[in-house]
């Protein structure tokens, strides 16, 4: 069975279906971050399967003194902190590489993970890998230290690996293109490299030895202040910003599009019902409308201009007193002897209206002309009443 709809309804379904498929092609066309970032983003405020929510909720209830970082490098603390950039999305500026060298040789740790972590602190030695494979592989512990205990096995995604290790620098976990685990002295601080993010995201860090590493790198709990970066995310100006950089505005936009077309639909619905005003058909202005549509398609400015003059002589013939089939001239002669010519113009206007009807031969500008001279002609005769002001002055001086 299939529902009626008026005109209104329907141009609300196709506008509605114009809005959502524009939408729809915008959100395809939009540019964005690749697709590396978009599936590799272990942000503390997310929940998705590669989000870091679940790290970060784990470390506070732990005990650990744990904050978000959404400030430029040189503002973080000196002393025993531990500042987490997982996954960073922006690079960092050669000012920001700096500040950061200068918070581990501080005495900061820094917990570095990711393909392009390496670049916040200017490393020269990590190359991409031979083989770049989109599942997770397994990495073994390679000695016993702080960094693996209870870690033997470690499951992790990367595409990158550390290769040239230099002085300070000590590898932990890896294969035979390079390191994935790399500690790295730095003055009075230290720095832990990881290739990729899997241990501490949503899904991997269950998986393997992971928790045991991430909880080693950042160290046991008590002993200082654990800062999760946000600022390398591009949230630096709180959870509002970051929201703004993400599908939340799109998917809003969209949501309130939907409200606005079910109140639109709603109120049609359900508002008051008024009846149509329609125009009577016998509406003077809807008669001359017609008259002059009529007239315009015929091309025949004469009968239009006729029928003006022959009202105005069956209006002058009744004032006069005289025969409506009185001739022209008798009524020229009639309207001079009672205006004492005061209407000049009058005799020889009429007698160019009357000569032109005969030969049918008017042009449509001058037709126009001389119908607005018959009408001043009445108003200024009073032929008709409410024609102005001046209505019958000139018959009533004679």
């Amino acid at each position: 069975m299939t529902l009626p709809l008026d005109s209104g309804d329907r141009k609300i379904l196709l506008l509605s279906a114009g809005l959502l498929f524009f939408l729809t092609v915008v959100a395809f066309l939009a540019p964005g971050q690749n697709s590396d970032a978009s599936r590799d983003f272990p942000s503390s405020y997310s929940t998705g399967r590669d989000g870091a929510k679940a790290a970060y909720t784990l470390l506070g209830e732990m005990g650990y003194r744990l904050d978000r970082w959404t400030q430029p490098p040189g503002d973080l603390p000196e002393g025993d902190t531990v500042l987490i950039i997982a996954g960073p999305l922006v690079t960092a500026s050669a000012e920001e590489q700096m500040q950061l060298t200068q918070f581990v040789r501080r005495g900061g740790r820094l917990v570095l993970t990711g393909s392009l972590s390496d670049t916040l602190i200017g490393a020269q030695g990590v190359k991409p890998a031979s083989i770049i494979h989109d599942e997770e592989l397994t990495f073994d512990a390679e000695g016993p230290a702080p960094l693996t205990r209870h870690a033997p096995v470690i499951s992790m995604e990367s595409s990158v690996r550390w290769v040239h290790l230099g002085a300070g620098q000590r590898r932990y976990y890896g294969d035979r293109d390079g390191a994935t685990v790399v500690r790295i002295s730095m003055g009075q601080g230290e720095v832990i490299w990881w290739a990729g993010n899997t241990p501490l995201t949503n899904l991997g860090i269950s998986e393997a030895s992971n928790l045991a590493l991430f909880l080693n790198s950042v160290g046991p709990p008590g002993t200082g202040r654990v800062l999760w970066d946000e600022y390398f995310h591009g949230v630096r100006q709180g959870l509002w910003h970051y929201l703004a950089h993400s599908p939340v505005p799109w998917a809003t936009l969209q949501l309130l599009v939907l409200m606005t077309f079910i109140l639109l639909t709603y109120a049609r619905r359900s508002g008051p019902i008024r009846p149509l005003s329609r125009e009577s058909r016998l509406s003077p202005l809807e008669f001359v409308a017609t008259l002059g549509v009529l007239y315009a398609k015929s091309g025949e400015p004469a009968g239009a201009l006729e029928i003006a003059f022959s009202h105005f002589r069956f209006l002058l013939s009744r004032r006069l007193g005289v025969s409506p089939a009185a001739a022209t001239t008798e009524l020229i002669q009639r309207v001079e002897e009672r205006s004492h010519g005061s209407i000049p113009e009058f005799a020889a206007t009429i007698r160019e209206i009357d000569a032109a009807l005969k030969l049918r031969n008017v042009p449509e500008p001058q037709a126009l002309a001389w119908t607005r001279d018959l009408h001043a002609f009445a108003t200024r005769l009073g032929l008709e009443p409410g024609l102005g002001d001046r209505r019958g002055e000139v018959f009533s001086t004679g």
